[in-house]
């Protein structure tokens, strides 16, 4: 009898242990949604396209606002524009932190720009950063007018290319990333640079590895994975490019310190250098593990996204050539052969413009956003989410809103035009996040997938590899913090006009 006792004692003590570090939700008004099992959570039960799995549970049973165990963690999921907007812009100041990684501060320390906790130091060095890329022409014409040449350079690759079938990515990446270098280090590459062309794969390596990114999504739940394999060789990649990328921005700084004049700041290093003699490291983050590290997330994001935006639309248009012909035959009829393409034509090529807002709808290449972290209990749709919850903005399921988008997995440009011919800009494209942690160099990348897509589709037809049996992949890519797509190979064909 005693030891039956003992025995309905001990399971009744497990049972309300596992309730308690469990199953009970950390509030009684927190959102419903799905804990999974004990020590996994719900991760088994997220497939391998975890946004979509999200959007489904949402519009299914619990709501926009919805809750789900990240591994071990607590963690809140916001799955329409209403939602995401009422934490991120109206309760902008309670949201602008993020939840630390380890495998992330294994090489930031805490620093940068996109992992970095939203506190004042940090605040302060974002809001100089604006400031000083605007300075440099961020958002302004002479910016527009840098893009456009170096979209030029793009062009004469491409022609001596002479059509041969070839993978764009590496070409593509270095030209973009020289418009950012052209602010940040005052200065750009020859693509056949080996120590640029190592900086451009390092940041493509960082998130859209192939071999790599499934791991790298199971570390970020659970770090200790790192002493297994393949999830220690995966680590150890990661953190490998990442070095690399701080070695080649350590460099640029070491050359600009050597010939620094404090009264004509030629870039953003430049400008941060001379910031930073105003300021004791101490007390600020201004101070040149800071400057690394931002540069990394700039060299990374402006290189990153702005590449895989562009190759999702070459994607587009050979899945879809009737639209590829509608286009060039828009921006020949509305711009003119000879003149270069220009954010001033916008309101003469609207299906241009439907096209990009279509891709950026479409293909979300960050598709939860990157995690934030409440600093206080705060109210969004009428749940309460508590201080420290994690919250993850699923921007793939705003793009993918049944009750916004018609047959939402469709590329459809003409959602994005009216009844009258013309286009109309959606405030429900969200591809580069709300709020204070927004990315920060949205307006350049705005104007650089203008302005190269245009002049690529102006001067080329893009084609698929005759080698291949099957067009390449457009419905999946590789999805880690970013989807981008899988490798593939295009034939360039120069425009011959009037032939």
């Amino acid at each position: 009898s005693n030891h039956v006792i003992s025995g309905l004692i001990g399971v009744f003590t497990i049972v309300m242990c596992v309730y308690y570090y469990w199953w009970k939700f950390p509030h009684p008004r927190y959102p419903p949604g799905v804990r999974g099992v004990p020590i996994f959570g719900a991760i088994p039960f997220f497939g391998r396209y975890v946004q979509e799995t999200l959007a489904k549970w949402s519009r299914s049973k619990y709501g926009p606002v919805m809750s789900a165990r990240f591994g071990q963690d607590d963690a809140v999921v916001l799955n329409d524009f209403e939602s995401i907007h009422e934490a991120l812009v109206k309760n902008i100041q309670h949201f602008n932190s993020r939840p630390s990684f380890y495998i992330v501060e294994q090489f930031t320390h805490g620093y940068g720009f996109g992992f970095a906790d939203g506190h004042n130091k940090y605040l302060d060095v974002r809001n100089f950063s604006l400031s000083a890329l605007r300075g440099l022409g961020i958002g302004r014409r002479t910016m527009e007018t840098r893009v456009s040449e170096v979209a030029q350079d793009l062009v004469k690759i491409l022609e001596d290319l002479d059509q041969k079938p070839t993978d764009l990515k590496m070409m593509l990446g270095g030209t973009v990333a020289n418009v950012l270098c052209s602010v940040v280090f005052g200065k750009t590459y020859d693509l056949s640079d080996p120590e640029y062309q190592y900086a451009v794969q390092c940041s493509f390596d960082c998130f859209g590895d192939p071999e790599n990114s499934e791991y790298l999504n199971f570390m970020f739940f659970y770090p200790k994975l790192r002493y297994i394999q393949p999830f220690k060789r995966a680590l150890k990649k990661f953190i490998d490019v990442h070095l690399g990328l701080i070695a080649f921005n350590q460099k640029e700084i070491n050359l600009h310190k050597e010939r620094l004049d404090v009264n004509e700041p030629g870039d953003y290093i430049d400008a941060f250098l001379i910031e930073m003699k105003k300021h004791s490291p101490e007390n600020s983050w201004f101070h040149e593990t800071q400057l690394l590290h931002c540069l990394g997330d700039m060299f990374i994001a402006g290189t990153e996204t702005t590449t895989n935006t562009i190759l999702w639309a070459l994607l587009a248009l050979i899945h879809h050539p009737e639209i590829q012909e509608k286009l060039y035959q828009e921006l020949l009829d509305n711009i003119g052969e000879q003149v270069l393409p220009s954010t001033d034509h916008r309101d003469k090529i609207p299906l241009f413009r439907a096209f990009t807002q279509e891709v950026y709808r479409f293909k979300t290449i960050v598709p939860l956003a990157l995690q934030h972290r409440a600093n206080k209990d705060v109210e969004i749709g009428g749940y309460v989410i508590p201080k420290g919850t994690k919250v993850f903005p699923n921007l793939h399921a705003v793009h993918h809103d049944p009750n916004i988008w018609k047959n939402p997995s469709e590329f459809n440009i003409y959602r994005h035009i009216s009844k009258d011919g013309k286009f109309i800009p959606s405030k429900r494209v969200v591809a580069f996040g709300m709020g204070a942690r927004s990315c920060l160099g949205e307006k350049l990348a705005i104007t650089e997938v203008f302005l190269f897509l245009a002049n690529i589709i102006k001067r080329f037809e893009i084609l698929p590899d005759p080698e291949s049996k099957e067009l390449p992949i457009l419905k999946d890519g590789v999805n880690s913090l970013l989807y981008v797509p899988y490798r593939f190979k295009v034939v360039v064909k120069p425009r011959i006009i009037n032939e």
